[in-house]
């Protein structure tokens, strides 16, 4: 009896051990990335990007019509991951999404079993794009082309919600492991705290001792001057006192009866009308410097909105540097802006987002230029500014 139950378990174990193998070979295994990277791409762009220029413009003129090329039939005709970078040069969210995705292919030899390695693509979402019912399709494509007997019966297919929770359980052996090294980066970031405060206190230190005989040094010049002028002034008293008292300049300058002529009076209007002139020529002069430096403070008060944060800016400042647009026309609590800056880089960055900018004409793909259509409206919020009213921008 105890005979008949060894062999029985070691056939069930035999059997369990064959269902339970990886058939899927590692090239296999890359070229199946791959065509779901092509799935989840097709769709989290036909979510996120419906409506926008970029979507009629090149999505459905370039991108869709090769993404459609993916299947599971033609392993020789495959929509590499290569192709899909340059693919989605011009979207930023879904070439992360792909990079994610391709990332996927460095667990092959995490998983012993076909049903945990295709388990290992589930993707549910992308910001904020449900695509918990592509991954629910991708798996049970994949599961029905590789299933090792090949039996229809035998697939289990799995409902979106599923999908949910086969990520959840393969992730959450990474996460206690991500969560014992953050206990070890949160101890060596409090040993770093202590070090860095000992140095600031260091730091602090000298700028103290450097204060201290800046401040004694000014003292010294300050002392140093009061005794030259008190010096210089009593000097400048015993000098006129002896100039005065000299009999020798006194009697120079004491007139002999002199009585000036006509000329000698003609000479001297002239020579009072001459400075009077010279004098209102000054004071002509003085005004225009003054709108010069007026116009300087206005040139140099320009404030630019930098930190975008949705509808936000968080700060403001008088430098052109990191920032593209500038604000203009400040009253109280509300001030208008527009678009300034480098236009290449702007568009290359694709910072005209539809929270701070509407794009009135043109598209990404093809401009070369941007211009304020029409001024937007912006009202600070505490150290903030939210925009009110989005800026019109042509691309050109």
């Amino acid at each position: 009896m105890k005979q008949i139950i060894l062999v029985l378990s070691v056939v069930f174990l035999c059997s369990t051990l064959s269902t339970a193998q990886k058939t899927i070979s590692k090239e296999d295994f890359e070229y199946i990335v791959d065509y779901a990277n092509c799935k989840y791409v097709k769709a989290f762009i036909e979510g996120y990007d419906v409506g926008k220029p970029y979507f009629h413009d090149t999505y459905e003129k370039k991108v869709k019509p090769e993404l459609g090329k993916a299947s599971l039939d033609n392993f020789g005709e495959k929509l590499n991951y290569q192709k899909l970078v340059e693919l989605l040069s011009n979207n930023t969210p879904a070439l992360e999404l792909a990079k994610k995705i391709n990332d996927r292919k460095l667990k092959f030899d995490d998983f012993k079993d076909n049903e945990s390695l295709i388990n290992s693509l589930g993707t549910p979402g992308w910001k904020n794009i449900d695509l918990s019912k592509t991954a629910a399709n991708i798996r049970n494509e994949i599961l029905a082309k590789f299933n090792p007997a090949n039996d229809e019966k035998s697939i289990k297919n799995v409902s979106e919600s599923e999908v949910v929770n086969m990520q959840t359980f393969q992730t959450s052996t990474q996460v206690e492991e991500l969560h014992s090294k953050l206990e070890q980066l949160q101890q060596e970031l409090d040993n770093l705290k202590n070090d860095t405060k000992i140095i600031e206190n260091q730091k602090s230190l000298k700028k103290i001792r450097l204060i201290v005989f800046c401040l004694f040094g000014l003292l010294v010049v300050i002392i140093a001057a009061m005794y030259m002028f008190v010096k210089k002034g009593k000097l400048k008293e015993y000098v006129i006192k002896q100039v005065l008292g000299s009999k020798r300049i006194a009697e120079k300058f004491t007139p002999k009866g002199y009585n000036l002529t006509e000329k000698d009076i003609i000479t001297i209007k002239d020579r009072v009308l001459e400075f009077k002139l010279l004098n209102e020529k000054e004071n002509q002069r003085q005004p225009k410097t003054k709108v010069r430096e007026n116009f300087e403070q206005s040139k140099s008060a320009t404030k630019y909105l930098k930190g975008k944060s949705g509808k936000i800016f968080n700060r403001v400042e008088n430098t052109p540097d990191n920032s593209f647009f500038k604000l203009f026309n400040e009253s109280d609590d509300t001030a208008q802006f527009e678009f300034c800056g480098d236009e290449a880089e702007a568009i290359a960055k694709r910072i005209f987002s539809e929270d701070i900018c509407n794009i009135v004409s043109g598209s990404y793909q093809n401009a070369n230029s941007v211009k304020t259509n029409k001024p937007g409206k912006i009202k600070r919020v505490g150290e903030q500014w939210e925009v009110t009213e989005p800026v019109e921008i042509k691309l050109a």
